[in-house]
């Protein structure tokens, strides 16, 4: 019967400890992988809010007039702002132009470039040259050759792509944005297409998260992770520990209790097998008697008296 109980206890203490080492088990990967997701989301935010967008662009239409200009609108309002304010741009113009005789005899010409803002004061300012490439007679005969048969079927053109760095290193300013740009050329170039590109210069942080991306993202969420887990270990040991300790003074509280409930039944029990004769004797005073006995003798105190009483006696 010992060692069925002994085996039954056994059981009961593995099995308890089985139970409590799987649920531990889940909990643990429960919140492993609550971490991780958690992490990557917060990381895809941060992403969102710290990046910004890389390119910015919008087609240019020059108008030939006196001046070839061209007034370009970033934004669909003049409240919206679309470049953030602590980062730096740079400002291009891309022109396809044609390889045309005219182009070649204009020679070098300037592009100027306003950002204005929405009350149309004038942010930023500047003017760059540009030309087209230089090829000489003997190089666009043999060019020509060897596309004669694409350009007789029309598959290609003879154009030119020239790009004009005008801003580089511009910052937006938070109480004037700006929303519009305007473009102006020195000579009238024939054009086919132009367009405006404002490109984010990445640096630092922002080079390395968006140039980089998944090595940055693997490393930034394996440091969350690795923080966050020895944080909850750490809040989980403190929790167990305050637990521990108030189950241990509650057990405290239980056994002085029962110790005292068990001393208290043993006198009792003890009292209750005393012999008869270690009783106090009863009185068979009656109820006048206990009551003249308890109640004092109201005269006052007389030696005189107390003296004559004695003599009597004797």
């Amino acid at each position: 019967m010992l060692s069925l109980t002994r085996t039954q206890l056994t059981n009961a203490l593995s099995a308890r400890t089985g139970l409590s080492l799987a649920v531990r088990t889940i909990l643990a990967g429960a919140a492993v992988a609550t971490i991780i997701i958690s992490t990557t989301v917060l990381y895809g935010v941060f992403y969102k809010l710290y990046v910004p967008q890389l390119l910015h662009s919008a087609p240019v239409y020059l108008q030939y007039s006196a001046n070839t200009t061209a007034l370009i609108n970033f934004v669909p309002s003049s409240n919206y702002k679309f470049l953030s304010t602590s980062q730096a741009y740079s400002v291009s113009l891309d022109l396809d132009v044609p390889t045309s005789e005219t182009n070649r005899d204009l020679g070098a010409f300037m592009v100027d470039l306003e950002l204005r803002d929405r009350r149309g004061h004038v942010i930023h300012h500047s003017s760059r040259p540009s030309i087209l490439p230089y090829e000489s007679q003997l190089v666009r005969t043999l060019r020509t050759l060897v596309r004669s048969i694409p350009l007789a079927l029309g598959l290609t053109d003879e154009r030119t792509h020239l790009c004009v760095h005008l801003v580089d290193d511009v910052y937006d300013k938070h109480f004037s944005p700006v929303t519009s740009a305007w473009i102006a050329l020195s000579k009238p170039l024939q054009v086919y297409n132009a367009q405006i590109i404002i490109r984010a210069q990445f640096s630092g942080l922002r080079y390395w998260m968006y140039y980089w991306r998944v090595p940055t993202a693997l490393v930034f969420i394996v440091m969350a992770v690795i923080w966050q887990i020895v944080l909850t270990v750490v809040a989980w040991s403190v929790l167990e520990a305050y637990a521990n300790r108030s189950n241990t003074a509650e057990t405290n509280v239980v056994g002085s209790e029962s110790g005292t409930s068990a001393a208290v039944e043993r006198k009792a029990s003890s009292s209750l097998l005393q012999p008869s004769f270690f009783a106090q004797p009863e009185h068979s005073d009656s109820e006048d008697d206990r009551v003249e006995q308890t109640v004092p003798d109201s005269t006052p105190f007389h030696p005189l008296r107390r003296r004559t009483s004695t003599r009597s006696v004797i």
